[in-house]
């Protein structure tokens, strides 16, 4: 080597360096560009527009497409560059059906079929070329890089018109792009699918919401038009009561017994079936509570439950909440009620009433008892309208205290569920978030 090769040498290697961060820096602006503007795109073909923008302008190249494997294993060619287009001679809709279900065949699709990037820098001469329709851009080079997700092919980067030629460096370039255009395909495509759900969730809400004021008016309008020939029915058994007891065998007074028991149930059942539609449509007045105040106050108000009988009341510190205090009132006296009831064929009536606060998230009530239980197999129906796991021979009851408990403890954002076995007693809990 001479002096002026090995000046020349020198000179190269000083500038190796340089010439290194340049590319560099030029890579990390382009994955940079891709993040930075397909943030503003609104539709996957323009996202394929702004990578295919920054590859032919990093590399040098004159045209570029971007295409996708379909599922019969043809090539569907989804974007191709501003660039290409006004290169391209064949008219729209032409072009758009022979971009579609293509064979896997020629320079364009040789690397798909070796799971490789390439380079062809000679088209026209290439043992792989095919003959072009009219109209096509000319190729005078080409790089293909294939598009990876999840360790498989799913299309390809391609682009064409380098003046020099391509080189392995444009090769590196693009692979890296590639995953950067990968990846924000698949965000894209996430999101719209997401935003898809999201949009059938709230569709779905609305029936249901609808549904359900539907169901309310339903019952309150069929309560209330119950009411009328109910006070008909009690008024008559009433006055015939009233006009001549002695006129009267003792069937027909037990029939008239039978009429009027009925009609009381009626009573019942239609308040509760209002105050389930009310709890539906009241407005949720959130307000601090002190359920240590407001349990006690629930326990006197049922003290004609408690008449005759040894009721054990084991009741632990109780925490504030906050809560609409006349719901809260309805469940701790429906869930109370309950107890007292179902303990009535024990000698003793054990009833536990509790909170667990340790949750950084929501507070757990619970209130337990030693009566009569019921089968886990049924816990399902327990909180459902009208639902009963107990003779209403045995056990008075509408089937609509529950239910109504649920309702109120969904309203406030928390959960309910019971726990219990046949003659062993039962368990009800209930959280409140905090």
């Amino acid at each position: 080597m001479d002096k002026n090769q090995k000046t020349e040498a020198v000179v190269s290697d000083l500038r190796r360096p340089d010439e290194l961060t340049r590319r560099r820096m030029a890579l990390l602006t382009a994955i940079i560009r891709i993040f930075r503007e397909t943030s503003e795109c609104e539709t996957e073909d323009e996202v394929a527009q702004v990578c295919l923008k920054v590859a032919e302008e990093l590399t040098g190249s004159k045209i570029g497409f971007i295409g996708e494997l379909n599922p019969e294993g043809l090539f569907d060619t989804t974007t191709l560059s501003q660039a290409g287009w006004d290169a391209c001679k064949v008219s729209r809709p032409e072009a758009y059906t022979m971009l579609k279900n293509m064979p896997n065949r020629g320079i364009n699709r040789l690397g798909l079929r070796e799971n490789t990037s390439w380079i062809i820098n000679d088209p026209a001469n290439h043992p792989d070329a095919v003959e072009k329709p009219a109209g096509h851009p000319p190729l005078t080079s080409f790089l293909g890089v294939p598009l990876r997700f999840v360790g498989g092919i799913i299309g390809m980067i391609a682009l064409a018109g380098k003046e020099s030629g391509y080189t392995p460096d444009d090769q590196h370039d693009v692979e890296e792009l590639s995953v950067a255009f990968v990846e924000t395909l698949n965000r894209r495509r996430a999101e719209k699918k997401i935003n898809e759900l999201n949009e059938e969730l709230k569709r779905h809400v609305r029936q249901v919401e609808a549904a359900n004021k539907e169901l309310e008016a339903f019952s309150y309008s069929v309560s209330h038009d119950l009411r009328a020939p109910l006070r008909h029915v009690t008024g008559f058994v009433e006055l015939l009561n009233k006009h001549d007891q002695g006129a009267l065998d003792e069937k027909s007074r037990h029939y008239l017994r039978v009429i009027s028991e009925a009609a009381q149930k009626m009573g019942i059942l239609i308040d509760d079936i209002l105050a389930f539609s009310r709890t539906g449509r009241a407005e949720v007045m959130k307000t601090r509570i002190d359920f240590n105040l407001l349990v006690p106050e629930v326990i006197e108000e049922l003290k004609e439950e408690t008449e005759g009988r040894e009721v054990v009341w084991e009741i632990a510190p109780l925490p504030v909440v906050e809560g609409d205090a006349a719901m809260l009132r309805q469940v701790w006296a429906n869930l109370i009620s309950n107890a007292l009831k179902y303990t009535r064929p024990r000698p003793q009536a054990k009833i536990e009433i509790g909170a667990i606060s340790d949750d950084p998230t929501e507070t757990l009530f619970c209130i337990k008892d030693n009566g009569v239980g019921f089968d886990m197999k049924y816990v399902d129906k327990l909180f459902g309208l009208f639902q009963r796991l107990h003779d209403a021979e045995e056990f008075a009851g509408t089937g609509v205290g529950l239910a109504n408990v649920q309702r109120i403890i969904h309203r406030h954002g928390g959960r309910v569920w019971a726990e219990g076995a046949v003659d062993q007693g039962a368990s009800f809990r209930f959280s409140l978030p905090k």
